[in-house]
């Protein structure tokens, strides 16, 4: 069975930098899914960089919907703590 050709090969140093990038960002935010993605894309440069390609894509993906999370968490905890503190000292600001 015959495949149709996949297009011209990505550019390996771009992909190279890209793929080194989300190893560090993914071990230095925390998430290490990232960073695994980077690792697999860095490896398979040479062998395969269609699938290197793609592994670098998914681990971006992955790294900002981390990111993204985080920060929403981020904002929850301090508008939970801040409507809490609010309900805490409403009494003593009323008078009561």
């Amino acid at each position: 069975m015959s495949y149709p050709p996949q297009g011209p090969l990505p550019n390996r140093s771009s992909l190279q930098n890209s793929a080194i990038f989300l190893i560090v960002a993914g071990f230095l935010c925390g998430g290490f899914l990232p960073a695994i993605f980077g690792i697999i894309a860095l490896v398979q440069l040479d062998s395969d960089p269609y699938t290197a390609q793609k592994m670098n894509k998914v681990g971006w993906i992955i790294f900002w919907v981390l990111l993204a999370v985080f920060v929403l968490a981020i904002i929850a905890y301090v508008v939970f703590f801040v409507f809490i503190f609010g309900l805490a000292t409403l009494p003593i600001l009323m008078g009561g």
